[in-house]
């Protein structure tokens, strides 16, 4: 959101940076999602400071994006500035392990209900490959159970009806797999059965008829990728239930509720522990982390201790390491998460009622530092699921972000 009035803001930096870019890079930047669509092009900064962030143009902006949300703590945080500079000073290591490892795998273990055992990665999306394929290891059988709508990063596996058109999703009690890209691996939707989010019938159904082959159930505890959308009272439970009955191991994707929800996510937001979960994003504190946790037995099929491989020369890179560190010993302080509640409350508030004051057809849904409008819809119709969320205007959500950048 820009601070400017509207109309006073100029880009012809950025403009000419953009058109060069094209030519460099696929989109103009180095990750896909990098480019506005609500602009139509990349928007290229120059720093970062609290919750602002400036574009090469010297523009402001209150940054609602805060990095997808890995950087809770803010931009230049001074604790994780710190730790980087202690990094620095320590030379720059690469692939080898140091106290503040040890540090870091104990702070998690702490904060985290379920974190038994630690393992240090980089990308949520490298992490969800290494944790589905130590599902298998540890099950000896294939397939997964993962809710349409719910995003578990760009693995071939899994990227598999994250955001289907609804014309091509299949029917909504049993949806088909709809792959998410091109050059995935043909056959890998064969691994995965679709079912829909917050339907226990679906998900016993869809256990019944696969047991004997599947290795978990996949989910975001909260299904922030689908804007905000909540598992309904004593849902988790029941799939807690269901896949200790069956010996299906029950995997939380918490790369965007891990230490935003709760010092122990959602784990410790819902109280359900899964037999194993991701975290990311906020892990690092804009650093790239993020880790496998789980319970000891299925963690120790790892190798060097079992026969399940999980290793890497970036992984646990020490200004990852550093920061996270000191992101995480923030938010573990008294007060945090209580103020960063009320702190929101108080912006639903506001915009709950400006959405009502004005007549917009909206709905406003959200959980801790994190909410989405869907517009085009009844402000009082619950989003209970992709379908219903699918079903939102897109073109007034873009113009909503154009107006307010």
């Amino acid at each position: 959101m820009a601070t400017q009035e509207a109309g006073t803001k100029h880009y012809p930096k950025g403009e000419a940076l953009y058109a060069e870019a094209s030519r460099l890079m696929p989109g103009g930047a180095a990750a896909s999602v990098r480019l506005n669509n609500a602009l139509g092009r990349t928007v290229y900064h120059t720093k970062g400071d609290g919750s602002r962030i400036w574009d090469v143009d010297g523009n402001e902006y209150i940054d609602l994006c805060t990095s997808h949300g890995a950087s809770i703590l803010g931009h230049n945080h001074p604790r994780i500035r710190e730790a980087i500079e202690t990094a620095l000073d320590m030379g720059i290591i690469c692939s080898a392990e140091t106290e503040y490892h040890v540090a870091l795998g104990r702070k998690i273990s702490e904060m985290v209900p379920g974190a038994e055992m630690v393992r240090l990665s980089g990308s949520g999306s490298e992490t969800i490959m290494y944790a589905v394929r130590l599902a298998r290891a540890f099950t000896g059988r294939k397939k997964l159970i993962k809710f349409e709508g719910h995003f578990h990063g760009n693995y071939d596996g899994v990227y598999w009806s994250t955001g289907p058109p609804l014309a091509l999703a299949g029917p909504e009690d049993a949806p088909i797999p709809y792959c998410q890209s091109a050059g995935m691996l043909e056959g890998a939707e064969d691994q995965l059965v679709i079912v829909p989010f917050n339907d226990l019938d679906a998900l016993e159904r869809a256990i019944r008829s696969h047991r004997e082959d599947l290795a978990g159930v996949i989910l975001e505890p909260v299904n922030y990728d689908a804007g905000c959308i909540l598992p309904q009272p004593g849902y988790l439970e029941v799939v807690r239930n269901l896949t200790a009955e069956n010996e299906i191991l029950m995997i939380y994707d918490e790369v965007l509720t891990s230490f935003r929800i709760a010092p122990g996510g959602a784990q410790e937001y819902f109280g359900v522990i899964p037999d194993l979960a991701v975290l990311g994003k906020a892990t690092g504190g804009g650093l790239p982390m993020s880790a496998i946790t789980g319970k000891r037995e299925i963690m120790s099929r790892l190798r060097p201790l079992g026969d399940a491989e999980h290793s890497g020369t970036y992984m646990g890179h020490l200004f990852a390491v550093m920061g996270s560190l000191a992101c995480l010993t923030e938010l573990s302080q008294p007060g945090v998460f209580p103020r960063l509640f009320s702190l929101g409350e108080r912006f639903y508030e506001g915009l709950d009622r400006i959405i009502r004051e004005t007549g917009v057809r909206a709905r406003l849904q959200h959980l801790g530092p994190r909410f989405f409008i869907y517009f085009g819809l009844d402000p009082d119709e619950e989003v209970l699921n992709y379908r219903a969320a699918a079903r939102h205007d897109s073109d007034k959500v873009l113009a909503f972000y154009r107006e307010a950048t």
